[in-house]
């Protein structure tokens, strides 16, 4: 999967579970709730697994099962 050329230098990423009922990623109200916060070497290890993402597979990352 391709990444913006920026993402090496991404530093944190916070993960947020989302729990609201019609989750439209694109509202600018969605309700969570924190699971994970990852630096360093976490953050580019995760980054590493998506770009390595068939171009075809590129949901799994966003709709997990």
């Amino acid at each position: 999967m391709l990444l913006p050329a920026v993402s090496t230098q991404t530093e944190l990423i916070e993960v947020i579970r989302i729990t609201a009922a019609m989750r439209n990623p694109f509202s600018d109200a969605l309700a969570g709730e924190d699971t994970a916060l990852w630096e360093a070497e976490q953050v580019r290890e995760v980054l590493v697994l998506i770009t390595e993402l068939p171009e075809g597979e590129r949901q799994r990352c966003f709709v997990p099962g």
